[in-house]
Protein backbone atom coordinates (compact mmCIF):
# COMPACT_ATOMS: atom_id res chain seq x y z
CA UNK A 1 0.00 0.00 0.00
CA UNK A 2 1.38 3.47 -1.01
CA UNK A 3 1.69 6.65 1.28
CA UNK A 4 -1.43 7.92 -0.07
CA UNK A 5 -3.60 5.15 0.14
CA UNK A 6 -2.02 4.64 3.70
CA UNK A 7 -2.70 8.31 4.55
CA UNK A 8 -6.15 8.17 3.57
CA UNK A 9 -7.22 5.21 5.48
CA UNK A 10 -6.24 7.18 8.85
CA UNK A 11 -7.24 9.86 7.90
CA UNK A 12 -10.89 9.52 6.36
CA UNK A 13 -12.41 7.89 9.58
CA UNK A 14 -11.35 11.05 11.57
CA UNK A 15 -12.87 13.14 9.53
CA UNK A 16 -15.98 15.12 10.85
CA UNK A 17 -18.39 14.41 8.25
CA UNK A 18 -18.70 11.06 5.63
CA UNK A 19 -16.46 9.54 2.74
CA UNK A 20 -19.02 10.64 0.41
CA UNK A 21 -18.77 14.63 1.68
CA UNK A 22 -14.41 13.55 1.92
CA UNK A 23 -15.04 12.45 -2.02
CA UNK A 24 -17.35 15.11 -3.06
CA UNK A 25 -14.83 18.01 -1.50
CA UNK A 26 -11.75 16.14 -3.19
CA UNK A 27 -13.36 16.34 -6.76
CA UNK A 28 -14.18 20.32 -6.34
CA UNK A 29 -11.22 21.08 -4.92
CA UNK A 30 -9.42 19.19 -8.07
CA UNK A 31 -11.42 21.39 -10.33
CA UNK A 32 -10.49 24.60 -8.53
CA UNK A 33 -7.06 23.43 -9.13
CA UNK A 34 -7.10 22.58 -12.53
CA UNK A 35 -8.79 26.23 -12.61
CA UNK A 36 -6.45 28.32 -10.86
CA UNK A 37 -3.41 26.14 -13.32
CA UNK A 38 -5.29 26.47 -16.47
CA UNK A 39 -5.63 30.57 -15.55
CA UNK A 40 -1.44 30.71 -15.20
CA UNK A 41 -1.23 28.48 -18.37
CA UNK A 42 -0.56 30.85 -21.36
CA UNK A 43 -0.38 27.41 -23.91
CA UNK A 44 -4.34 27.00 -22.14
CA UNK A 45 -5.16 30.31 -23.31
CA UNK A 46 -3.79 30.13 -26.49
CA UNK A 47 -6.01 26.30 -26.88
CA UNK A 48 -9.15 28.34 -26.19
CA UNK A 49 -8.58 31.28 -28.24
CA UNK A 50 -7.47 28.84 -31.37
CA UNK A 51 -10.78 26.46 -30.42
CA UNK A 52 -13.19 29.82 -31.38
CA UNK A 53 -11.78 29.75 -34.72
CA UNK A 54 -11.94 25.95 -35.31
CA UNK A 55 -14.74 24.42 -37.11
CA UNK A 56 -16.26 21.04 -37.94
CA UNK A 57 -14.85 19.55 -35.21
CA UNK A 58 -15.17 16.19 -33.28
CA UNK A 59 -15.65 16.38 -29.48
CA UNK A 60 -15.03 13.60 -26.95
CA UNK A 61 -16.81 15.19 -23.56
CA UNK A 62 -15.08 13.05 -20.74
CA UNK A 63 -12.26 11.30 -22.50
CA UNK A 64 -10.77 9.94 -19.50
CA UNK A 65 -7.80 8.38 -21.04
CA UNK A 66 -9.62 7.36 -24.17
CA UNK A 67 -8.79 9.82 -26.21
CA UNK A 68 -9.64 9.91 -30.08
CA UNK A 69 -6.91 11.01 -32.64
CA UNK A 70 -8.36 13.75 -35.06
CA UNK A 71 -10.54 14.20 -32.11
CA UNK A 72 -11.08 17.18 -29.62
CA UNK A 73 -10.42 15.30 -26.14
CA UNK A 74 -11.74 17.09 -22.83
CA UNK A 75 -11.58 15.69 -19.62
CA UNK A 76 -12.27 17.83 -16.17
CA UNK A 77 -8.35 17.49 -14.78
CA UNK A 78 -4.87 17.35 -16.66
CA UNK A 79 -4.53 13.44 -16.19
CA UNK A 80 -3.73 12.02 -19.37
CA UNK A 81 -1.46 13.00 -22.12
CA UNK A 82 -4.31 12.38 -24.84
CA UNK A 83 -6.29 15.32 -23.97
CA UNK A 84 -6.51 18.58 -25.51
CA UNK A 85 -7.47 20.44 -22.65
CA UNK A 86 -8.23 20.03 -19.13
CA UNK A 87 -11.71 21.39 -18.82
CA UNK A 88 -14.47 20.95 -16.23
CA UNK A 89 -17.56 20.87 -19.25
CA UNK A 90 -20.60 22.10 -16.14
CA UNK A 91 -19.37 25.44 -17.30
CA UNK A 92 -19.52 27.37 -20.56
CA UNK A 93 -18.00 25.26 -23.39
CA UNK A 94 -15.37 26.89 -24.99
CA UNK A 95 -16.49 26.15 -28.81
CA UNK A 96 -18.38 28.94 -31.02
CA UNK A 97 -21.58 29.03 -31.88
CA UNK A 98 -22.44 25.96 -34.51
CA UNK A 99 -19.18 24.87 -34.79
CA UNK A 100 -18.96 20.87 -33.59
CA UNK A 101 -19.94 18.27 -35.84
CA UNK A 102 -20.32 15.48 -33.79
CA UNK A 103 -20.51 14.80 -29.97
CA UNK A 104 -19.46 11.93 -27.92
CA UNK A 105 -19.75 11.41 -24.44
CA UNK A 106 -19.80 7.71 -23.23
CA UNK A 107 -20.42 7.11 -19.60
CA UNK A 108 -19.80 10.35 -18.88
CA UNK A 109 -23.30 12.00 -18.27
CA UNK A 110 -24.52 9.95 -15.37
CA UNK A 111 -21.57 11.44 -13.03
CA UNK A 112 -23.24 14.44 -13.34
CA UNK A 113 -25.96 15.66 -10.80
CA UNK A 114 -29.43 15.77 -12.25
CA UNK A 115 -31.23 18.43 -12.10
CA UNK A 116 -28.12 20.86 -11.38
CA UNK A 117 -26.04 20.24 -13.92
CA UNK A 118 -27.35 18.33 -16.99
CA UNK A 119 -30.03 20.80 -18.37
CA UNK A 120 -26.97 23.04 -18.84
CA UNK A 121 -24.44 20.58 -20.36
CA UNK A 122 -26.82 19.40 -22.83
CA UNK A 123 -28.16 23.15 -23.67
CA UNK A 124 -24.55 23.30 -24.51
CA UNK A 125 -24.14 20.66 -26.57
CA UNK A 126 -27.48 21.96 -28.70
CA UNK A 127 -25.40 25.33 -28.67
CA UNK A 128 -22.19 24.50 -30.21
CA UNK A 129 -23.13 21.74 -32.62
CA UNK A 130 -24.08 22.69 -36.24
CA UNK A 131 -27.18 22.46 -38.26
CA UNK A 132 -27.42 17.86 -38.73
CA UNK A 133 -25.00 17.58 -36.48
CA UNK A 134 -25.27 14.57 -33.78
CA UNK A 135 -24.62 13.98 -30.07
CA UNK A 136 -24.23 10.40 -29.01
CA UNK A 137 -24.65 9.76 -25.35
CA UNK A 138 -24.42 6.41 -23.79
CA UNK A 139 -25.01 5.74 -20.14
CA UNK A 140 -25.79 3.18 -18.00
CA UNK A 141 -29.26 1.54 -19.21
CA UNK A 142 -31.06 1.75 -16.05
CA UNK A 143 -35.03 0.33 -17.33
CA UNK A 144 -32.60 -2.81 -18.07
CA UNK A 145 -31.52 -3.06 -14.34
CA UNK A 146 -34.40 -2.74 -12.97
CA UNK A 147 -37.07 -5.35 -15.50
CA UNK A 148 -33.99 -7.10 -14.26
CA UNK A 149 -34.56 -7.17 -11.00
CA UNK A 150 -38.41 -7.38 -10.51
CA UNK A 151 -38.58 -10.58 -12.60
CA UNK A 152 -35.52 -11.69 -10.80
CA UNK A 153 -34.18 -12.88 -13.87
CA UNK A 154 -31.08 -14.95 -13.96
CA UNK A 155 -30.93 -14.76 -17.51
CA UNK A 156 -31.54 -10.31 -17.82
CA UNK A 157 -28.50 -9.92 -15.24
CA UNK A 158 -26.53 -12.39 -16.81
CA UNK A 159 -26.92 -10.54 -20.24
CA UNK A 160 -26.05 -7.54 -17.71
CA UNK A 161 -22.84 -9.25 -16.97
CA UNK A 162 -24.08 -10.32 -13.13
CA UNK A 163 -23.97 -14.20 -12.41
CA UNK A 164 -26.49 -14.36 -9.85
CA UNK A 165 -24.85 -17.59 -8.79
CA UNK A 166 -21.83 -15.88 -8.31
CA UNK A 167 -21.79 -12.32 -7.11
CA UNK A 168 -18.42 -10.61 -6.13
CA UNK A 169 -17.44 -11.07 -2.55
CA UNK A 170 -18.74 -7.51 -1.85
CA UNK A 171 -21.74 -7.34 -3.72
CA UNK A 172 -24.59 -9.25 -2.02
CA UNK A 173 -28.07 -9.49 -3.65
CA UNK A 174 -29.64 -8.15 -6.51
CA UNK A 175 -31.05 -5.07 -5.58
CA UNK A 176 -27.27 -4.74 -4.19
CA UNK A 177 -26.38 -4.84 -7.99
CA UNK A 178 -28.91 -2.33 -8.71
CA UNK A 179 -27.35 0.37 -5.86
CA UNK A 180 -23.86 -0.56 -6.85
CA UNK A 181 -24.45 0.25 -10.86
CA UNK A 182 -26.12 3.51 -9.86
CA UNK A 183 -24.07 4.70 -7.16
CA UNK A 184 -20.80 3.56 -8.41
CA UNK A 185 -19.25 4.30 -4.83
CA UNK A 186 -20.84 7.84 -5.33
CA UNK A 187 -18.76 8.33 -8.84
CA UNK A 188 -22.67 8.57 -10.51
CA UNK A 189 -25.17 10.48 -9.71
CA UNK A 190 -28.77 9.59 -11.70
CA UNK A 191 -29.81 6.67 -13.32
CA UNK A 192 -30.88 6.81 -16.98
CA UNK A 193 -33.38 5.52 -19.34
CA UNK A 194 -34.49 6.24 -22.92
CA UNK A 195 -37.83 8.32 -21.93
CA UNK A 196 -35.72 10.45 -19.40
CA UNK A 197 -32.82 11.02 -20.92
CA UNK A 198 -35.65 11.95 -24.08
CA UNK A 199 -37.12 14.20 -22.05
CA UNK A 200 -33.97 16.08 -21.06
CA UNK A 201 -32.68 16.49 -24.93
CA UNK A 202 -35.86 17.92 -25.71
CA UNK A 203 -35.81 20.51 -22.65
CA UNK A 204 -31.87 21.63 -24.28
CA UNK A 205 -33.93 22.17 -27.30
CA UNK A 206 -33.08 18.85 -29.37
CA UNK A 207 -36.31 17.78 -31.60
CA UNK A 208 -35.28 15.04 -33.40
CA UNK A 209 -33.83 12.59 -30.70
CA UNK A 210 -33.00 8.46 -30.94
CA UNK A 211 -32.89 5.37 -29.23
CA UNK A 212 -29.65 3.71 -31.20
CA UNK A 213 -27.56 0.58 -30.49
CA UNK A 214 -23.65 -0.57 -29.74
CA UNK A 215 -21.89 1.02 -32.56
CA UNK A 216 -24.87 1.80 -35.06
CA UNK A 217 -25.12 5.56 -35.51
CA UNK A 218 -26.61 7.62 -37.96
CA UNK A 219 -23.12 9.00 -38.70
CA UNK A 220 -20.59 6.46 -39.05
CA UNK A 221 -17.99 8.42 -36.94
CA UNK A 222 -19.89 8.34 -33.80
CA UNK A 223 -20.30 4.28 -34.33
CA UNK A 224 -16.92 3.90 -31.93
CA UNK A 225 -18.56 2.67 -28.96
CA UNK A 226 -16.36 0.92 -26.70
CA UNK A 227 -16.87 -2.94 -26.32
CA UNK A 228 -16.29 -3.05 -22.22
CA UNK A 229 -19.66 -1.46 -21.79
CA UNK A 230 -22.07 -2.88 -24.83
CA UNK A 231 -23.56 -5.50 -22.33
CA UNK A 232 -25.21 -2.80 -20.16
CA UNK A 233 -25.91 0.64 -21.99
CA UNK A 234 -28.15 3.00 -23.24
CA UNK A 235 -27.48 4.47 -26.65
CA UNK A 236 -28.82 7.97 -27.99
CA UNK A 237 -28.83 10.20 -30.65
CA UNK A 238 -29.91 13.73 -30.70
CA UNK A 239 -29.53 15.78 -33.87
CA UNK A 240 -29.41 19.36 -34.34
Amino acid sequence: MGLKQSLGRWLIPRLPFSRRTFDILRFEAGCQWQRLLNALNPAYHGKLRALQSMRNLSVNIGSGGRGLPGWINIDARARHADQYIAYDVRRRLPFADGSVARILAEHVIEHLDFPGDVPGVLAEFHRILRTGGVARIVVPDAERYLQAYVERSRKKFAVLGWDLDRLPHDIYTPMHIVNHTFHQGGEHQFGWDFETLQWALRQAGFGEIARESYRVSRDPELAIDQPNHAAYSLYVEAIK
